[in-house]
């Protein structure tokens, strides 16, 4: 009875301990659909408890891209893997995109979820994505038609893993195919999509040390800041050359404000202002 009795105490004090600190893990949990949790009911305040960002039902800022036209404008292909609509990833995406079309470029949103995106290569699709062997599945070869049009990819998702997330992942995987997005020659790989550009904005959970990329710490811990910076940084541009792209860098934000935050607002403000000034200098913007 006794060891009972500990184990719960344990158990109790972890969970509070827990809820004090929100700087660490992603995203995770779902606004949009049910959630299910199994013998439990839902704590009425998960949004104080969780550790993924939520923002408050006022603060949520709702955005809708005008899509793609024919016009020679830049055009910028989001690719969003994220849940929740009222997350702070998601109000990341919303910001750019909104940015983006009010100086003059285009904007196509993919939201993944909402898709219902199959990240899942499956058997008979092997062949076309290793070797582009065949045709791609009606999915993909949509995706594709998109990818052609635009001038940027912008990937955008929460921090769960140090790396996409499995949609997204698997998003890369099935629309980024051989004799699509490169190609063998007797020199090695080629890069297919030339004159294209990626970017990735991602809501992450390291330190708390920073906010943009390499050499933006705030004097937490900037030296594992421009670490793990400068490690996404060989990543993206290997990436980016195995698709004969152009990387134009990301936007980190390792500070998003506690759940219970007086100052959310202000807080929330000050991520989408530094968010605009990256795009504004990244993309060559006029505002």
């Amino acid at each position: 009875m006794r060891k009972i009795i500990l184990g719960s105490l344990c158990i109790f004090f972890t969970l509070l301990s827990f809820s004090e600190d929100k700087n660490y893990d992603g995203e995770g949990g779902a606004s949009e659909t049910k959630i299910v949790v199994k013998g439990n009911k839902l704590p009425e305040n998960i949004d104080e408890i969780s550790s993924a960002s939520v923002v408050p039902a006022a603060l949520v800022r709702k955005y809708n891209p005008k899509g793609f036209t024919n016009s020679n404008k830049k055009k910028a292909l989001f690719v969003i893997g994220d849940l929740r609509k009222n997350s702070v990833t998601y109000d990341m995406a919303n910001t750019a995109m909104k940015y983006l079309e009010d100086n003059g470029v285009e904007v196509k949103a993919r939201d993944l979820y909402r898709m219902k995106w199959n990240p899942v290569l499956s058997e008979d699709e092997f062949f076309y994505q290793k070797d582009g062997i065949g045709e791609p599945k009606d999915d993909v070869k949509k995706e594709q038609e998109l990818v052609k049009e635009a001038d940027y990819i912008v990937f955008v998702y929460p921090n769960w893993h140090d790396s996409a997330n499995a949609i997204v992942k698997g998003y890369q995987e099935r629309v980024f195919s051989k004799e699509f997005a490169y190609t063998s020659t007797p020199k090695g790989p080629k890069g297919l999509l030339e004159g294209k550009g990626i970017y990735t904005i991602m809501n992450c959970g390291f330190l708390g040390g920073g906010r943009g990329f390499i050499g933006d710490g705030v004097g937490i811990n900037d030296k594992k800041w421009d670490e793990y910076m400068k490690a996404y940084e060989v990543f993206d541009n290997d990436l980016a050359d195995w698709w004969g792209m152009e990387n134009y860098g990301r936007f980190m934000n390792d500070r998003y404000p506690k759940n219970t935050s007086k100052s959310y607002e202000t807080e929330l403000a000050e991520i989408r202002k530094s968010l605009e000034k990256n795009l504004n200098t990244t993309f060559k913007l006029s505002q």
